[in-house]
């Protein structure tokens, strides 16, 4: 019963959050979420807050270049479309080498996000940098209401009674 706390906060925050992307609709709750586990991958904690958003957001800036350069140079061959997926892959993974950049599962996640969130937008003929921004801002909602997710139940546990006699004194 140790997720208890967690996973009730957790479950009222995620439900707030698909409301209020019902409210704005150019939030988009499923990137949020995308965003949230990807901080609890990187640790749950206040550090994990920077290193899941760095990661999340260098992987939607090469997204975003990749995605980009494949409309201006590609189209069409989906030999040479696999090959750049496969440098793109690469070059997240080898970037795994520089710290901020250590949390290769969200660059990866924020690449995958970005590209989907692309084609949710699609249809109201969005651009490149459009999404990119959008997700941005739905990956920084998700990454910081992961670190409120975890610090909530510290606030409703009970104060140890030296805390408490201490402050009373």
């Amino acid at each position: 019963m140790a997720l208890l706390p967690v996973s009730i906060s957790i479950g009222i925050l995620c439900g707030l959050w698909f409301f209020i992307t019902t409210q704005v609709v150019w939030l988009v709750a499923w990137v949020g979420y995308a965003a949230w586990a990807s901080f609890y991958f990187a640790g749950g904690n206040k550090e994990a807050v920077l290193k899941s958003y760095v990661a999340n957001l260098a992987g939607m800036l090469q997204g975003a270049l990749f995605f980009w350069s494949w409309l201006q140079f590609g189209g069409g061959s989906t030999l040479l479309l696999s090959i750049w997926i496969g440098v793109f892959c690469f070059v997240m993974t080898i970037e795994g080498n520089i710290k901020l950049l250590a949390t290769i599962p969200g660059q990866f996640i924020g690449a995958a996000v970005y590209f989907g969130n692309f084609f949710h937008h699609a249809p109201q003929k969005w651009d490149v940098w459009d999404v990119l921004i959008n997700t941005a801002v739905c990956m920084l909602i998700g990454n910081l209401a992961g670190i409120l997710s975890a610090k909530a139940p510290e606030w409703f546990k009970p104060k140890p009674k030296e805390e408490v006699a201490a402050k009373g004194a």
